[in-house]
């Protein structure tokens, strides 16, 4: 069923604004907010707020659910909004091109600290890829240790296939202290498996290489921390 985010919607309506929260929005629109982080009353006041970003979108002519995704790749509002990771393959020539075509604009039109391409622009040249969930900076993996099973099961209905990694790949996690041990670890990747068996897509093993030879690994190393990454 088609959803709307209001956090997303928040930031390609209001673009300047420095920060999209609840509290802020509701502070901006004289909305009512009380007992804030209280589920019933934050519910309330997101609706208000939908109510007006709904308002608002119509005056810049977008009424349906479909024209929103498509002119939110237009603003800058994927500037503010966290990317995630994901495995493209060319299946033929059109999905070829098509990848070309994502590669030049995640570089020319997108490119905010690193490459990006919105999921609408993702939709649209679609036609002979595979999407694939890729590594733990994908949103499968990530929803799998930040939200609910409901939820996890509609972000994986996006994407043609899953992928799991061995847990070695997995190890910064616990490192990080993201993922609690090594048992909940292996809990992750065994519900990833089980709920592409259960949307009957296929869970695919893969090692997030990025590179083939062993010399190669200095440069990813330089590459990867020149953009603040370890």
């Amino acid at each position: 069923n088609p959803v709307i985010d209001t956090l997303e919607l928040g930031r390609f309506l209001y673009p300047e604004f420095k920060n999209h929260r609840l509290n802020t929005l509701c502070k901006k629109f004289d909305i009512e907010l009380t007992q804030h982080h209280r589920a019933i009353y934050d519910t309330e006041a997101t609706a208000y707020l939908l109510l007006k970003m709904l308002k608002d979108a119509a005056e810049k002519g977008i009424q349906y659910h479909d024209e929103l995704n498509e002119n939110m790749g237009q603003s800058n509002a994927y500037q503010r909004s966290r990317p995630y990771h994901a495995t493209l393959l060319a299946v033929n020539s059109t999905g070829l091109k098509n990848l070309f075509k994502l590669v030049s604009l995640s570089h020319i039109h997108y490119f905010y600290r690193v490459p990006r391409i919105p999921r609408s622009q993702l939709e649209k040249y679609r036609e002979g890829l595979l999407i694939g969930s890729a590594c733990d900076r994908g949103e499968v993996f990530e929803g799998m240790m930040q939200k609910s099973p409901e939820e996890v099961e509609d972000i994986a209905s996006f994407y043609d296939y899953l992928e799991v990694q061995p847990p070695e790949v997995y190890r910064h996690l616990l490192e990080l202290e993201l993922v609690r041990d090594e048992k909940a670890l292996k809990e992750i990747i065994a519900n990833i498996t089980k709920l592409g068996e259960k949307l009957n897509k296929p869970v695919v093993a893969t090692g997030n290489v990025h590179y083939l030879n062993d010399e190669d690994k200095i440069y990813r190393k330089i590459l990867i921390s020149s953009q603040g990454g370890a």
